[in-house]
């Protein structure tokens, strides 16, 4: 038996976290509200289509934590997008089993959604299609971790975090194998994922950027210690898809376009002040290394977006985010002798009508005699997300915190390939 509530091992309730990780957890919850009311509004098969892009990518970002993706990095969002029978140049053998675990995770998907009952007996299914192993009595001990959760107060992430660490623990040891890399194993995953859909949240999406921070190799943590990162990563991930899963089309309601793009406008016009407050900088630093260096800083919205609009489209499938809808761009743009910096930030309305949630987003490529190359390598958790109700004094560090991080990797790497 797993006991995920014992008071010597986890503290669970939400007062009992840091403070930061409470403030986020209520960001969460704002969101959500927004996500909930959105949800009768999508067309059905658009739903279901975008879950398994989802799901897909799930998949695929789990793969790559164990280094083993199927297909080279740039081809795995064509994989996810167009599913798995879309490469021919997969083994069958591969093809089958990511179509299986599709399939499970689809599955436990559908029957949160219908309130259908899963037994001990379906768990150990699941835990077969996901580990590959036959575990006697696996499914009960799976079964029993979600019942004790599910006694525990405290917040949905909170305790899918805990079923998290309850499913690790229940599972056996592989014979004296090397133990996988923590946040590589499918099945707490999937587990933890059935405990939030319980509760009307999405699943969790992994991807392999932020856990590899949140849930480092070198060190295993005091329980308390990696019940946190794993509240952290868990609030951070669904935050992305709740934001992307909001930017799915949906019908008309006839809600007012202006609903959101007043704080959009504000937050576009710190965002472009900023820069320009940092370019001179940045030039006086550039033209030590090149003094035929320029650097300049130029904006837009959708309607004058032009050259932008490949890198706006690639910033937005990173943050799980349609394409397209209102957006206003701020570009720092850095011309060398050899190479080029183009660093793209873009406040862009998430939703269609407006859902009054703004997503910030970032892109920076270098170009160099060695060729085109992203500078930045984001994953989805790597965008702010803003509620219309937000005021920009208060939500204006974590922008520019992103802004200085965007600023900082890009310009590190364009000076890396001018020397």
């Amino acid at each position: 038996m797993c006991h995920v509530s014992a008071p010597s091992d986890l503290e669970p309730a939400p007062d009992r976290l840091p403070h930061d990780l409470r403030v986020r957890l209520a960001e969460l919850d704002r969101l959500r509200e927004v996500w909930i009311g959105s949800q009768g509004r999508r067309p059905g098969h658009q739903w279901s289509a975008h879950r398994a892009r989802l799901l897909r990518r799930h998949i695929l970002e789990l793969r790559a934590l164990r280094g083993r993706l199927p297909v080279p990095a740039e081809a795995a969002e064509r994989l996810a997008h167009d599913g798995f029978d879309s490469d021919d140049s997969l083994a069958p053998a591969v093809r089958e089993r990511l179509d299986e675990e599709e399939r499970t995770l689809t599955s436990l998907a559908e029957a949160c959604r219908t309130g259908d009952d899963r037994s001990a007996a379906y768990l150990d299914g699941v835990a077969r299609s996901l580990t590959g192993r036959s575990v006697p009595g696996l499914g009960e001990r799976l079964a029993a971790c979600l019942a004790e959760a599910t006694a525990v107060w405290t917040h949905p992430v909170v305790r899918a975090a805990l079923v998290y660490l309850c499913a690790e623990r229940a599972l056996p040891e592989d014979g004296g194998a090397e133990p996988p890399a923590p946040g590589t194993d499918p099945l707490p995953w999937a587990v933890a994922s059935l405990a939030l859909l319980r509760a009307n949240h999405p699943p969790l999406i992994a991807d392999h950027r932020p856990v590899s921070v949140r849930l480092p190799r070198q060190r295993a943590p005091q329980p308390q210690e990696r019940l946190v990162q794993l509240v952290r990563l868990f609030a951070e991930l669904q935050i992305a898809v709740m934001r992307g899963e909001l930017s799915w089309a949906a019908s008309d309601t006839g809600e007012p376009v202006e609903h959101g793009q007043t704080l959009a406008r504000a937050v576009y016009r710190r965002l472009l002040e900023y820069l320009r407050r940092r370019a001179p900088a940045l030039a006086m630093l550039l033209r030590e290394l090149d003094p035929a260096s320029r650097v300049r800083v130029t904006s837009g919205d959708a309607a004058d977006v032009g050259e932008h609009r490949s890198r706006m489209d690639r910033a937005a499938d990173r943050a799980l985010l349609a394409r397209g809808g209102p957006s206003w761009w701020v570009c720092l743009e850095a011309d060398c002798t050899d190479s080029t910096l183009r660093l793209l930030l873009t406040v862009r309305g998430v939703g269609a009508p407006a859902t009054g949630v703004l997503a910030v987003t970032a892109d920076a490529l270098v170009d160099s005699p060695g060729g085109v190359e992203d500078a930045l390598d984001l994953a989805p958790t790597d965008c702010v997300t803003l509620l219309s109700s937000d005021s920009v004094d208060e939500r204006w560090p974590e922008v520019a915190a992103l802004a200085d991080e965007s600023i900082s990797r890009a310009v590190n790497r364009l000076t890396s390939v001018m020397a």
